[in-house]
């Protein structure tokens, strides 16, 4: 939209169209965090303090929204428009509410080609207002910004959850990053590595996660997918729809395949050829709180799983227990529980060392 005549014949600049972005996300009651992103982006230049003064002076807000911004500011704005009264066009007449100016407040004052085209914007203004109003799910700044690559990640042993600028949720895994680009006409997020849980909130724009070379494509609903250090993903679809298709089209399974909720969909990375698992050993539902349930499991692998989030491995001293059969519910996320449960199981004795907590048979 940049670059767009605006009322009067002047054309728009990007901070511009920043500018009105953040009148409209400052309307309702801003967080601690918004408000000190809006601060550093006004003091980051003149341009930006004033394209914000111009789009206040033109902005349609209740008095009470109005004064909450300027409170924050410290700083009284003029306002063109008054509520209950209609504004006339080439008789603009400001309204200044007046607080005392903060000492590292950046002066906020609209410019005087900002004036001149001011009653023609209020025009303009409208409509930004309008477009919020019919897509109250979309956030501003991503209608007016081009698309921009958003990336999320995870350190060792880390369990977060994101809200995304749709308003879906994504939960990272311990050690995985996903990218998210979301723009007017698409949803998408690239995973890295690791795993992650997209719930996807419902919009006209299909979501799309590309893990390896398939494309999971979805509308509305929760669905997992994990990338191991190998390239091999799995997808398990928790609610909702979702189907999934090669990156490739000219590869001979490139139709797209529906999934089931709650039935694992495994592919490699070289070869895109789903398979559906029908009888999975963990049941990982519940993996965001750190639990994860297994019907069967070799001790070896039950451990390795859980050192995925261990800041002090798990070390079993003797190699012959790794072949032990495991099964229940287990929360890996907390290591010292873990191994003292795996210790009262397999009457195993445990050792806390400088390199880690070591099993051994007693």
């Amino acid at each position: 939209m940049s670059g767009e005549e605006w009322p009067g014949g002047r054309a728009s600049s990007s901070t511009d169209l920043e500018a009105a972005a953040w009148c409209f996300r400052l309307k309702e009651t801003p967080t601690e965090t918004l408000l000190a992103e809006f601060q550093s982006w006004v003091d980051a230049s003149k341009t930006n303090a004033e394209a914000f003064a111009n789009a206040m002076l033109v902005a349609p807000m209740k008095p009470a929204e109005r004064e909450r911004i300027e409170q924050f500011l410290g700083q009284s704005l003029p306002a063109l428009y008054k509520p209950g009264r209609k504004t006339r066009a080439g008789s603009p007449s400001a309204t200044i509410h007046t607080f005392p100016a903060k000492n590292h407040a950046t002066p906020l004052k609209p410019s005087r080609t900002g004036r001149r085209w001011a009653t023609g914007a209020i025009a303009a203004a409208a409509m930004v207002a309008l477009t919020v109003g019919l897509l109250p799910n979309l956030p501003l700044p991503w209608l007016l910004s081009p698309a921009r690559a958003e990336t999320y990640a995870t350190g060792h042993g880390d369990i977060r959850r994101f809200t995304l600028a749709d308003g879906s949720l994504v939960t990272l895994d311990t050690d995985s990053r996903v990218e998210v680009v979301i723009d007017r006409s698409k949803r998408h997020a690239l995973l890295r590595r690791g795993r992650a849980r997209f719930v996807v909130a419902a919009d006209p724009r299909s979501f799309t996660i590309q893990a390896g070379n398939g494309d999971v494509v979805t509308a509305e609903g929760a669905i997992d997918v994990g990338v191991d250090g190998n390239a091999h993903v799995e997808l398990r679809l928790r609610s909702g729809s979702a189907s999934v298709k090669a990156r490739d089209t000219k590869d001979k399974q490139s139709e797209s395949m529906p999934l089931t909720i709650n039935r694992p969909v495994l592919y490699a990375g070289g070869d895109f050829a789903p398979r559906v698992v029908t009888a999975p050993t963990a049941d990982t539902r519940n993996w965001p709180s750190g639990w994860v349930e297994y019907r069967t499991i070799a001790l070896g692998e039950l451990i390795r799983d859980a050192n995925r989030y261990a800041k002090r491995p798990i070390i079993l001293d003797d190699p012959r227990l790794a072949s032990l059969a495991a099964s229940g519910r287990f929360q890996l996320t907390e290591t010292d529980r873990f191994a003292s449960r795996i210790a009262e199981l397999f009457q195993l004795r445990t050792s806390h060392r400088a390199d880690g907590i070591h099993l051994r048979p007693q």
